[in-house]
């Protein structure tokens, strides 16, 4: 549990430290006429695109392809994607257009397939009203591993820096006072988004 502990943290720190120096080299722009056809696929404009990304804290401008523009989303509603997303979650349509419903996600006599672009969406939903099984979400060493391999070699730390950095956090996860320390940390950011000035 320390391992995973230590490598979240990692995570944590190699995001925040990472993210900001990621932003000044994705200055690339997307080609528009691929936006276009991508745009035509998921049947919405470049406006509603963005006002879209924009209720994920995402801009267009942060998409570097629309290959990332697609993972970022996800697969779009089609007859296809939804027969295999009904599938995947034992569920009818009937069953899934009346808790779509009770979330005020859909109205009588609207379709899936013409409310909603992207399956993502509709997971969400279903997730939120499932719950999810803790141990679904559970992940064994070798998986973490494979996981967080990618990302750090994505980011340029070789194994050897990775080591060391991990020894250096090593002592702070063993701190029995750690945890609080964490915790004081993140009430004093929830704060901040109170803050006025």
């Amino acid at each position: 549990m320390k391992r995973f502990f230590s490598l979240f943290v990692a995570l944590i720190v190699l995001f925040s430290v990472g993210s900001i120096g990621a932003k000044g080299f994705a200055a690339t722009k997307m080609n528009q006429d691929e936006l276009n056809a991508y745009l035509a696929e998921v049947r919405m404009t470049q406006k509603e695109l963005e006002d879209y990304l924009a209720y994920y804290d995402l801009t267009l401008k942060e998409m570097e392809s629309v290959d990332e523009l697609r993972d970022t989303l996800g697969p779009t509603v089609t007859p296809e994607t939804l027969k295999q997303l009904l599938k995947d979650y034992d569920m009818t349509e009937a069953e899934l257009t009346e808790l779509l419903m009770e979330y005020g996600e859909l109205e009588e006599g609207d379709s899936i397939i013409d409310t909603f672009h992207f399956i993502y969406d509709i997971e969400d939903i279903i997730d939120l009203e499932m719950g999810y099984d803790d141990e679904d979400m559970e992940y064994d060493d070798e998986e973490l591993d494979d996981l967080l391999s990618g990302l750090f070699t994505e980011i340029g730390l070789t194994d050897e820096e990775l080591e060391r950095f991990m020894n250096h956090l090593m002592p702070l996860v063993e701190d029995p006072t750690f945890e609080d320390r964490l915790m004081a940390i993140s009430d004093r950011m929830d704060k901040l988004a109170d803050f006025e000035t």
